[in-house]
């Protein structure tokens, strides 16, 4: 069967390739290269490297494998929707993987009610923002698209930080789905939003490049909200313990009068607590229960509808390479019914 320019095959190739690109930047970190600078920086290649590669080893343990997937091939798949060859995006794909490694263990350390261990911190900032810095020097492009990629990596970064910023400010009974929505746009949707405009830019897609970053952001909340979905029904509940607001707490609350309000506030404060212990995990599970009932799904899913519809819409708009735009709306597709035991309505 003919999968076009992009297909699975296509896709899975392409995936391999990037992760052994990733390895190979790795082996280079440990030994104080691939920093686009002269040797000697043993230190701080070597705690990349191992930052890492733990971070790539504990990812299926928390459901997040296919999300790697999706973060290596939407920049891929923009690259090819512009000039029919994907394949050039990969240093794009490198680092918006390198992003979301710096990311996840940031967010993980703010959660940390123990503190955080400043090693990791650092390294974190170091695989975050530095180093995709140093790739994007070395990249053989003019100086015009050196200095846009800069920009998009730059623009993810203080987006990101701004709603973690509001997510530590916003104390959960005064979220709306309107507030944890915005939060949703910089936290998953700002680096989604990075990858596919970066993959225009390389491309050379000018104006065509604010559309690819619209799509990429909304695919990018669709994202996070497909996340709380699936932490709430592998009862891991890591949002719950670390007292998220997500926009399935903010929906439920929206649509509860105000004593039975009141009590879902009560069991999200009893979730939120250090461990796991009994009175903690039946909160949880009372709280996560609640929020996975048919009448709330249902109600939140014809909420999210208009996401979804709008992330099909701007793939439609922006069009490009028949076989790339099918598999963009793969990825929409593929998000929004991905959820275990609940599948996003699509309007």
């Amino acid at each position: 069967m003919y999968e076009g320019l992009f297909g699975k095959a296509a896709q899975e190739r392409a995936i391999a390739e990037v992760e052994a690109e990733m390895a190979r930047l790795c082996e280079l970190l440990a030994e104080g290269l691939g920093m686009g600078l002269d040797a000697g920086r043993e230190m701080v290649g070597g705690a990349m490297s191992g930052f890492l590669a733990e971070f790539f080893d504990l990812l299926p343990g928390k459901g997040a494998g296919p999300g790697m997937d999706v973060a290596i091939t939407l920049p891929l798949l923009v690259h090819g929707v512009e000039t029919g060859e994907p394949g050039p995006a990969r240093p794009i794909a490198v680092i918006h993987l390198l992003w979301w490694a710096a990311a996840r263990r940031l967010d993980d350390l703010g959660n940390d009610l123990s503190g955080a261990p400043g090693g990791q911190a650092l390294t974190a900032l170091a695989v975050g923002g530095h180093l995709p810095a140093r790739l994007v020097a070395d990249l053989p492009v003019t100086g015009a698209v050196r200095a846009a990629l800069h920009d998009e990596l730059s623009r993810a970064w203080l987006d990101a930080v701004d709603a973690r910023l509001r997510d530590l400010a916003e104390e959960p009974s005064a979220a709306t789905p309107e507030s944890v929505l915005r939060r949703y746009e910089g936290r998953t949707g700002a680096p989604y939003g990075m990858a596919a405009a970066s993959a225009a830019r390389l491309a050379g897609a000018g104006p065509r490049c604010a559309g690819w970053r619209a799509f990429g952001r909304t695919l990018g909340v669709l994202r996070m909200l497909a996340d709380d979905q699936r932490d709430l029904a592998s009862g891991r509940c890591e949002h719950l313990a670390a007292g998220t607001a997500t926009y399935l707490l903010a929906h439920l609350l929206d649509s509860l009068p105000a004593r039975r309000r009141e009590e879902v506030l009560d069991l999200f404060a009893a979730a939120r607590v250090p461990g796991a212990g009994t009175g903690q995990g039946s909160a949880r599970a009372e709280l996560a229960a609640r929020m996975l009932d048919d009448d709330v799904l249902d109600s939140y899913a014809a909420a999210v509808a208009p996401l979804v519809e709008r992330a099909h819409s701007l793939v439609d708009v922006l069009g490009g390479d028949p076989g790339c735009v099918r598999e963009l709306h793969g990825l929409v597709d593929e998000t929004a019914g991905g959820t275990p035991g609940f599948r996003l309505a699509v309007a």
